[in-house]
């Protein structure tokens, strides 16, 4: 009788290792598809939307093609997210099947060596001597299905965006540790290896460690009055500028004061300092930063960003939404930093001397490096995330030395971080998916994080009165009000942003999204005020300057509107030519970037 059973827990044990086999078989098939598919859908492979942008150039009032643009932009994408998915679950029904198959594989092998009839003579030991052969047979050949898979699904993995959590931080084809790359042994071989005469200053500051102890930053009150960083102060998206002009013209030069063409082409937005305005301008196999008079728009110095050890002898692949010089300078008045795609990042002081420079690491991603830059007292805050890892950096403002680096949770983000304070605490506070998430500046320690994000995350995280704004399309708009114990106000899913970030200003809620509306919500509550559609989509973000919204479309047409509780349009200025960047503000100015020139507005 007991014999019995081992022979009923043995039949038992052959149709689990069966349906196991199929199981896996079918999953790894589909794994395999699916990775096919992937690769035809990533968003810098769909080239369809960059031939239908090409065609609407040729004829822009034609808005069946701009929704057909939108449409095919959205459905490419969700296919994408839906192939992510897909892996995601692919790969634990795989992993749970074969873990089921191992174990009944194990059981019956042991059952019948033990229990069954061993002479040679007996008809049931040549046939489970044959059953074994086949199975044999048939393990080795679903194994090999099902490790190709595996590795396909590893590879989607790594090329589009981690699973995991990962604690070993790669960073380029040689697999460099981002630490490595930051670490003081790289900064002293960077000074002894490179015998420029420039890069000798950049050792001679870090030989006094006596200076970081000064009190070598700004204060808030000179932070307010510049723009120093993308959306102005602090990255909040707000100028504390006045007497900003509403009515300009660039065909005719109506309050055009002046306007220079940039040599080398950028995404990135100009930053100011008293008098001076800089930006950044590079193609694959060359990179530059520019310094012009702010007053009279001459070029004051340009240099070339290069003999950088470290830096990689091939840039690494971007997108044309994205570029090579897509992230947005940061000056602290007496230094001005910029990063570029390949992962290089450098520091001038205003005479255009190099006071030191580095490379992080080839930031893997697939669209390319757009983060743009802050900087918080006497560190540099370098939102630095890639498909491999995802860190938040603080490097001395003067030597370039790491002084404290956070690896987080989540997937790669395109955002920029902000800098909010709090019921007297500062906060650098960062979206990446799912999470929007607050670190101490001093020390780069997490200080809270809220799970409500999904997609790639473009949009920037906005700030008012106690209270965070985090936006994405094919996600939603949550308001989280901060503090020891962070909550969620509210949430709402109807108007959501691609690359445009939101901008909270006044007790309301300004925000653009994907398909060119901008509504107004109120901050406390989310209630929809107003919205309004505009013909053209914006990847530049809404800033607010002297009570209005100023907000440049693709085709570099302002909307300038009232900040306020009901829709009211001021004017459309245009400057006749594209524009992706967000403007700078100064008492009576207003600068824009376009996709060839700098203009400044004003009054003459």
């Amino acid at each position: 009788m007991r014999i019995q059973n081992k022979k009923i827990l043995i039949e038992i044990t052959n149709r689990i290792i069966k349906i196991s086999l199929i199981f896996s078989i079918i999953v790894s098939l589909l794994l395999t598809w699916n990775f096919i598919q992937l690769k035809s859908v990533a968003p810098i492979e769909n080239n369809r939307v960059e031939k239908l942008i090409k065609k609407l150039n040729e004829n822009p009032a034609d808005i069946e093609l701009k929704q057909e643009i939108r449409s095919v932009d959205l459905m490419a994408r969700k296919a994408f997210f839906t192939s992510q998915w897909h892996f995601h679950i692919g790969a634990y029904f795989l992993m749970v099947s074969i873990i089921l198959l191992l174990i009944s594989y194990t059981i019956n092998r042991s059952l019948s060596v033990h229990y069954l009839p061993t002479s040679d003579s007996n008809p049931k030991t040549d046939y489970w001597v044959i059953k074994s052969n086949e199975r044999f047979w048939l393990l080795l050949t679903t194994g090999i299905i099902i490790v190709s898979a595996t590795v396909l699904t590893f590879l989607s993995d790594q090329e589009y965006a981690d699973f995991k959590n990962p604690t070993n931080i790669l960073v380029n084809n040689k697999s460099e540790n981002i630490e490595k790359n930051l670490s003081e042994k790289t900064i002293a071989k960077n000074n002894t290896d490179n015998k420029n005469t420039e890069d000798t200053i950049a050792t001679n500051t870090t030989q006094n460690s006596d200076q970081e102890k000064e009190k070598d930053f700004p204060d808030d009150k000179l932070i307010l009055k510049n723009h120093p960083s993308f959306r102005g102060p602090f990255g909040l998206g707000i100028s504390y500028a006045t007497k900003i002009p509403t009515e300009w013209d660039a065909a005719s030069g109506k309050n055009i004061c002046w306007k220079v063409t940039v040599p080398l082409p950028g995404l990135n937005s100009p930053v100011i300092w008293d008098n001076f305005i800089f930006i950044s301008g590079a193609k694959s196999n060359k990179r530059a930063v520019y310094c012009y008079d702010r007053l009279s728009g001459k070029l004051i110095w340009s240099k070339p960003v290069e003999n950088i050890t470290g830096s990689p002898t091939t840039s690494p692949k971007v997108t044309d939404d994205t570029g090579y010089s897509a992230s947005t300078l940061t000056v602290d008045g007496k230094r001005v930093f910029a990063i570029f795609s390949n992962g290089d990042i450098i520091c001038f002081n205003f005479n255009g001397e190099r006071l030191w420079a580095k490379n992080l690491g080839v930031p893997s991603n697939h669209y390319g490096h757009s983060s743009s830059l802050l900087f918080y007292q006497n560190k540099l805050i370098i939102q630095y995330d890639n498909s491999k890892s995802r860190n938040l950096i603080a490097l001395s403002t003067h030597t370039g030395d790491i002084k404290w680096n956070t690896t987080r949770p989540g997937k790669i983000s395109w955002s920029s971080p902000i800098i909010v304070k709090n019921n007297g605490r500062t906060e650098i506070i960062v979206n990446n998916e799912p999470f929007v998430a607050s670190y101490d500046p001093s020390s780069g320690k997490e200080l809270w994080k809220i799970d409500c994000l999904s997609g790639e995350i473009g949009a920037s995280p906005a700030y008012s009165n106690g209270i965070v704004f985090a936006a994405n399309a094919y996600a939603k708009l949550t308001a989280i009000k901060i503090g020891l114990n962070p909550t969620i106000l509210w949430e709402n899913n109807d108007y959501l942003p691609d690359v445009s970030s939101p901008v909270a200003y006044n007790g309301l809620l300004f925000i653009t999204s994907s398909s060119g509306e901008i509504a107004a919500y109120n901050i406390s509550d989310g209630n929809l005020l107003w919205n309004h559609e505009f013909d053209n989509v914006f990847y530049a973000s809404p800033m607010v300057a002297d009570g209005k919204i100023y907000l440049i479309d693709r085709n570099g047409i302002m909307h300038i509107m009232k900040a306020d509780k009901k829709f009211e349009l001021i004017s459309e200025p245009k400057i006749n030519e594209k524009s992706d960047c967000t403007p700078a503000f100064t008492d009576g100015k207003i600068y824009i970037r376009g996709q060839k020139n700098l203009y400044c507005i004003g009054s003459k």
